[in-house]
């Protein structure tokens, strides 16, 4: 018979940790680990995800963590939408009761932290993984009024704030939305396991086609990954080397499929991957032609697996990549610069293996998840 005296998984937990999350997916893939050293510890971890990812809720169950959903405006800030979205928030929040609330994802970890602030949660952290609107793509852009406003508020209710780059913090200062108090954090994007994403060898290239290498980009088929940037170098590259292979792995995004058949003879189009590692012990460079990102994921599983990385010019691709040690970086949004960079490594096949001995040794110096979740949770107080 049960004793009377039995408790809640709530009140066994030493601590109650609530995310804040843009959507299920990045949750279960760029946070596992984080997550899994939370319950490991004994810790309670409460999810909290957009509307429309309602039908991961079982999933994230079924991960150990008690899960619920919240309306999230898309675009420019919308006082009355916002306010609906903090007000279901901090309910959520002070039905749940975490000792942590940690948010992420521009607008959720603004409108997050002023939500957990409203619910008296006691330590309030928000991770920095993209900046607001076009501030993401465009390094020049300042802040619009209305995301400015949101920001200064937010970073007003936080006590803490990890950046997943360094010219991400230091471009928040310099608009002076940081306060000076707050305390601030870099890790090296969300890490990578080197376990799971262990070094491959490369694929040999056959000696009587010595430019067949395989150029892998694995992302989201949004324009502002790159998409269509890699598909128009692809065809530049096969049009001076037949014998190279495209292949562009990633859930359907907002350019339409027709875009895609267009370069059907120079590209194989896949569908999102349940495990990348096949396709990245496939290739022989990895391409990462985002026009903003703060520390693609991919990017830094192409560095464990041992590949070299052509990547753009951005912050957080920067601090991954040295130049033509391990990769190359390229100008965004410029197919030609891009087909130039992809048409180097034709010319020079015997160059990879360097390169590729050169990113395993960056992954396990400077991206390795047990350092990146270490920080985070000395930040998070657990």
């Amino acid at each position: 018979m049960a004793s009377e005296s039995a408790t809640s998984p709530q009140d066994q937990a030493v601590r109650r940790i609530a995310f804040i999350a843009p959507d299920a997916t990045s949750l279960l893939r760029q946070r596992s680990s984080l997550i899994a050293e939370l319950l490991a510890r004994r810790h309670y971890v409460l999810a909290l995800v957009p509307e429309h990812a309602g039908d991961a809720i079982g999933l994230l169950n079924e991960r150990g963590m008690a899960a619920a959903t919240y309306p999230m405006p898309a675009g420019e800030p919308q006082v009355l939408a916002d306010r609906t979205t903090v007000k279901s928030l901090s309910l959520t929040l002070a039905e749940w009761r975490p000792h942590v609330v940690l948010s992420y994802g521009a607008k959720p970890m603004l409108l997050g932290a002023m939500a957990a602030q409203k619910a008296g949660v006691a330590h309030r952290v928000a991770l920095v993984t993209a900046l607001p609107g076009a501030m993401m793509v465009d390094e020049a852009v300042r802040p619009t009024w209305g995301w400015s406003r949101l920001m200064r508020g937010t970073f007003k209710a936080l006590d803490a704030v990890i950046f997943h780059n360094e010219a991400h913090r230091l471009r928040l200062a310099s608009l002076g939305l940081l306060r000076g108090d707050l305390q601030a954090h870099v890790v090296t994007g969300a890490g990578v396991d080197l376990t799971h994403h262990a070094a491959q060898p490369l694929v040999p290239i056959p000696a009587d086609t010595p430019a067949a290498l395989n150029f892998v980009m694995i992302a989201r088929r949004d324009a502002a990954k790159g998409t269509i940037e890699f598909c128009a170098a692809a065809k530049r590259v096969r049009a001076r080397a037949p014998d190279t292979r495209f292949v562009l792995a990633g859930a359907p995004g907002d350019v339409d499929a027709a875009r895609f058949a267009a370069y059907g003879d120079s590209v194989e189009v896949l569908d999102d991957q349940d495990d990348v590692r096949p396709l990245l012990a496939a290739a022989h460079v990895v391409v990462v032609p985002s026009w903003g990102e703060s520390m693609p994921r991919v990017l830094l599983e192409a560095l464990a697996t041992g590949r070299p990385v052509i990547a753009s010019d951005i912050p957080g691709c920067r601090e991954a990549i040295d130049e033509r040690v391990n990769g190359v970086l390229v100008p965004p949004r410029n197919a030609k610069v891009l087909a130039d960079a992809m048409l180097s490594f034709v010319a020079r096949p015997d160059l990879n293996g360097a390169m590729a001995r050169a990113s395993r040794s960056k992954a396990e110096r400077r991206f390795d998840v047990r350092t990146v979740n270490a920080t985070i949770l000395r930040v998070l107080g657990v």
